[in-house]
């Protein structure tokens, strides 16, 4: 990618973020955001980002020191017990699933692999989340196999339910596949073969495929948004952010439908982001892009980034 698709794409996802934080969990219909807000739900001003872009600055910061993956966890302790990575020096929200694997890392020692819940209930949102920069850095040579071995490695710090992988694999294909100039159905499609490629050799992601089904659906597009589900569940924000995308041209009306969603939208929103900034249509309005808080801070992580990883 080059560096301004780089940059817009990264700027999609906290933009998308930061709007979504002031209506999370409020419920769909009973409000309507239209531009940015502050407050709200967590209290926040407007334009503050949440525990989605604060770890995804770790990982950005860690592809560009070369950490390997103890790193990253020593990364995310510091954001949960020193708010680094904030907007303001302030942990407002994390997820139930990161927070204990925080703790399987710093009390308990495990290893950073095996810090995630690989219960059926570990299946939210909170890797996905942060994960979008990780396919701006992978070689365009490695194979699905290689591809997939970062994804699970990098999804298993806090969510290692096959489910929770194979929406890592899913998303991050779709992603990949729109880096290499695919259109946003061609990824999908591709994306799902990638998916049956690493169920033949393993039966545990080939089963969990039929959870995600409805992506791979020629009419899925052509849903109602009644249709949608917009919850923290793994399947619902990947579903809603992809549905989303699938119709919407302009990044400004697909982030807007997005926090209007209810639920879990900041993820959402962040994740639509991305796909919107790798599927090149991003129109981020100006005064989004000024009123995230401590932007400075933002630019001072994202801009190594960007100059290390560009084309």
């Amino acid at each position: 990618m080059n560096a301004i698709k780089m940059k817009n794409t990264l700027y999609a996802a906290v933009i998308g973020d930061a709007l979504g934080v002031p209506v999370e969990m409020k419920q769909r219909g009973q409000y309507r955001v239209s531009g940015m807000t502050g407050y709200g739900t967590w209290g926040q001003p407007a334009g503050t980002w949440s525990d989605d872009t604060s770890l995804t600055l770790c990982l950005i910061q860690n592809l560009v020191k070369d950490d390997d993956l103890d790193s990253l966890m020593d990364k995310f302790v510091s954001y949960m017990e020193n708010a680094e990575w904030t907007p303001a020096d302030e942990v407002f929200d994390v997820g139930n699933s990161c927070s204990k694997a925080i703790v399987n890392y710093a009390v308990n020692k495990l290893p950073a692999t095996e810090c995630g819940d690989n219960s059926e209930y570990g299946n939210g949102n909170g890797a996905i989340m942060r994960l979008a920069p990780l396919v701006m850095t992978l070689n365009d040579e490695l194979t699905i196999e290689e591809r997939f071995k970062q994804y699970r490695d990098y999804t298993s710090l806090t969510h290692r339910h096959p489910r929770a992988i194979t929406g890592s694999l899913i998303y991050l294909e779709i992603l990949w596949y729109l880096k290499q100039g695919a259109s946003l159905v061609d990824a999908i499609k591709s994306s799902e073969d990638s998916v049956d490629l690493i169920g033949n050799y393993s039966v545990k992601y080939r089963n969990e495929k039929q959870s995600f089904n409805r992506i791979f659906d020629s009419d899925f597009k052509n849903l109602p948004v009644s249709a949608i589900r917009s919850s923290g569940y793994v399947v619902d924000t990947l579903g809603a952010a992809v549905w989303i995308a699938l119709n919407s041209d302009s990044y400004k009306n697909a982030i807007l439908t997005a926090v209007n969603l209810g639920g879990d939208t900041d993820t959402i929103a962040s994740i639509t982001g991305s796909i919107m900034g790798f599927k090149d249509a991003i129109d981020i309005p100006s005064e989004w892009t000024e009123a995230i808080v401590n932007r400075e801070y933002f630019e001072k992580i994202v801009n190594p980034f960007v100059e290390k990883y560009r084309d």
